[in-house]
């Protein structure tokens, strides 16, 4: 089927009304679907209305000036907006001013989190992972054990807040109106746009955060409020102590243990031993401790993919002075099973 978009501009003003017909409304989504371009033009145009009540317009509209100063107020960071004739984006700014006015003088102004928040949660089994696409197209891997919280829809919110348990890789979809938030006990992490990993894990008092590209601010959750600890910057790796409150950090070169879990990898790098337990332990859904605290010594590397656990064990039998015993899950009165125990100690 073939469509005219010579007045695609129209239909996006248009749209802002919520008075679209049928037929409009397949033709408006067939244009967005297009391409991502037209998906982020859309986007911006939608911006501009929506904050076009904050503009003072003279009696003739300075269409450059005044769609500067939108965009300005609206955050977008684009250079930008695709060309579109003289004629056409006097006819969506105007209108946009128009639908707006009549919209605020008719209707009551929207507010952030009007109504109930519905909210969904995903939760990765162990020994596996789970990748889930939020409803702003943020794309985000959990791994094993791990748990995401999240609401159905982020409209009329002024945060996309999300909540995690245990470990998660996220590629944040763009958004300068509405940065992206994820909490993590103690502090959260907030975003506009950028991929990083956050190991979390309920049985460690450290929160880790890798930031492979972008930016991201780490804050701290006070009684007083919201606090900036940190803007990190691609290849910086953060670890916040909960248990004093302190945040450390420093540059690598290869952040490809931190992430390598999302391609079924475990990647040591000269890790402690109570690092190797962490990950072991959540990988395989085990309890595994120190019989001897000579071990906390030893320091492993070595690349695992998807490797049984007795095979891992073996390894780290053969390349250390450690040795290993093995207690069989027990099935308890409601027919639940515990986990298998791991006891390391010295040869």
């Amino acid at each position: 089927m073939n469509i005219n978009y010579d007045n695609i501009y129209d239909l996006i003003a248009k749209s802002f009304t919520d008075k679209l017909t049928e037929q409009e409304v397949f033709e408006l989504d067939c244009w967005k679907s297009e391409s991502r371009a037209n998906q982020l033009e859309y986007k911006d145009f939608k911006a501009i209305w929506e904050h076009s009540d904050q503009l003072i317009l003279p009696a003739l509209i300075d269409l450059s000036g005044s769609l500067h100063t939108t965009r300005k107020k609206a955050g977008i960071s684009r250079r930008k907006l695709k060309l579109i004739p003289y004629l056409q984006a006097a006819a969506v700014l105007t209108l946009a001013v128009i639908f707006s006015g009549l919209y605020n003088l008719y209707k009551p102004k929207a507010s952030f989190n009007n109504g109930p928040i519905v909210y969904q949660e995903v939760k990765a089994t162990y020994g596996t992972q789970s990748k889930v696409e939020l409803p702003d197209g943020t794309i985000v891997t959990l791994n094993s054990g791990s748990t995401l919280r999240f609401p159905t829809s982020f409209v009329n919110q002024k945060f996309r807040n999300v909540k995690l348990t245990g470990e998660g890789h996220f590629i944040v979809t763009k958004d300068s109106i509405q940065p992206f938030v994820v909490d993590v006990n103690k502090i959260q992490i907030k975003v506009l746009g950028t991929t990083f990993d956050i190991d979390a894990y309920i049985d460690d008092s450290n929160v880790t955060i890798a930031l492979v590209e972008g930016k991201i601010t780490i804050q701290q959750k006070t009684d007083d409020g919201i606090v900036d600890l940190m803007d990190m910057k691609p290849n910086q790796v953060a670890t916040y102590q909960q248990s004093t409150n302190r945040l450390i950090w420093k540059t690598e070169s290869d952040l490809s243990k931190y992430v390598s879990w999302t391609d079924g990898k475990i990647i040591f790098s000269n890790d402690p031993v109570n690092t190797v337990i962490h990950k072991l332990a959540n990988w395989y859904n085990v309890d595994i401790k120190l019989a001897d605290k000579r071990l906390e010594r030893y320091r492993f590397t070595g690349t695992f993919i998807d490797e049984p656990l007795e095979q891992v064990l073996n390894i780290l039998n053969l390349t250390s002075q450690m040795s290993y015993t093995v207690t069989a899950a027990k099935k308890s009165d409601d027919n639940s099973y515990s986990k298998r125990k791991i006891i390391l100690k010295s040869k």
